[in-house]
């Protein structure tokens, strides 16, 4: 066995539950193309769309800000979220979130609810990131924005009310990839401090991915991902894509170890082609000592955490996420490993 090569084998997945089933009859009667037969700016748009149309009910905040801080790239983009007003002195937890959207698309619409609902349900500021997305910006663009957001967070952690020690990362698909890959340079770069990584079905192999079962069992293309769209994001997404698909910081499931990560929460759906690898690095991690819990909705697939509005299972897993965070800023401890 290789040393990159999972432990686990493909376990049988559960039947698809009744509202992703006809999730997946209504999309394909509608015509639907996976991710690489769609033009670049029709996606943009349709994600978009989609986020909006199958968003559940956003949560009331305390307030909302837009600012622009200095990242690699020139100007990078933050949204902040408040739960309550911040008296001087007080620090809060917080929660630096980065969208999904296959490194190209996405952004503060798109994810909104996602950052209302967490901030309101674990007491969190929560910090949007608007990353630099491909093919305009190549990698390493948006890791080094996920990075430079966290580190400015950090520094500036008293102007801003949050407390330094008790800084999360959270992120969806992508961004979940961009939440490893922002711990795997943190820990390069000697800081800053990360209380917690939250991870919502990340691709962690930007290849192809074939050591896994369930790229190939469930890429068909019938369960929202196709195998063929990873090397769509490949092209999109890197300058040299045979050279930088397993580097690390691209596909963080290739990374020689996770010692000194935080703990994580990792969440993922059965009928994910993604499952197994997200499964991989939770296992990895318990190995190289890092405390890991693993979420899996069986009976769903990848995009259910953000369109809570069709999926009762990803209202349920935002709830689940939400008060896990708040648990564990309180107590220090993550939630049991569950499915469901």
């Amino acid at each position: 066995m290789s040393e990159h090569q999972p432990a686990l084998v493909s376990r049988g997945a559960r039947p698809l539950d009744a509202q992703t089933a006809a999730f997946i009859g209504q999309m394909q009667a509608a015509g639907f193309r996976p991710a690489h037969q769609i033009p670049l700016e029709e996606s943009r748009q349709g994600l978009t769309q989609m986020a909006r149309q199958m968003a559940g009910p956003k949560a009331e905040v305390h307030s909302i800000e837009d600012r622009n801080i200095p990242g690699p790239g020139g100007d990078l983009p933050l949204r902040f979220y408040r739960p309550q007003a911040t008296a001087p002195g007080l620090r809060l937890p917080a929660v630096v979130f980065y969208h999904g959207g296959g490194f190209y698309l996405g952004g503060f619409d798109t994810h909104d609810h996602l950052c209302r609902n967490l901030c309101r349900g674990a007491g969190v500021v929560v910090v949007a990131v608007d990353y630099r997305l491909a093919p305009e910006h190549k990698f390493p663009a948006a890791v080094e924005d996920g990075y430079a957001a966290l580190a400015w967070v950090a520094r500036e952690a008293g102007a801003l009310g949050i407390d330094p020690a008790r800084i999360a990362l959270a992120g969806d698909s992508a961004g979940a990839t961009l939440v490893v890959t922002t711990c795997l340079l943190a820990r390069e770069r000697g800081g800053p401090p990360i209380a917690l990584q939250v991870g919502v079905y990340p691709a962690l192999a930007v290849t192809d991915g074939d050591e896994y079962p369930s790229r190939r069992r469930l890429g068909t293309g019938e369960y929202f991902i196709a195998i063929e769209d990873f090397a769509f994001f490949r092209r999109l997404y890197l300058t040299d894509p045979e050279r930088e698909a397993r580097l690390p910081l691209v596909s963080p499931i290739y990374a020689a170890d996770y010692r000194g990560l935080p703990p994580a929460i990792m969440v993922a759906a059965g009928y994910d082609p993604c499952v197994d690898e997200d499964r991989h690095y939770v296992e990895r991690l318990r190995a190289d000592g890092v405390a890991a819990s693993w979420i899996c909705y069986a009976g769903t697939i990848h995009p259910f955490f953000l369109f809570d509005g069709v999926f009762d299972s990803g209202r349920a897993a935002q709830q689940l996420v939400a008060g896990a965070v708040r648990e564990f800023f309180e107590t220090g401890k993550l939630p049991p490993d569950q499915e469901h």
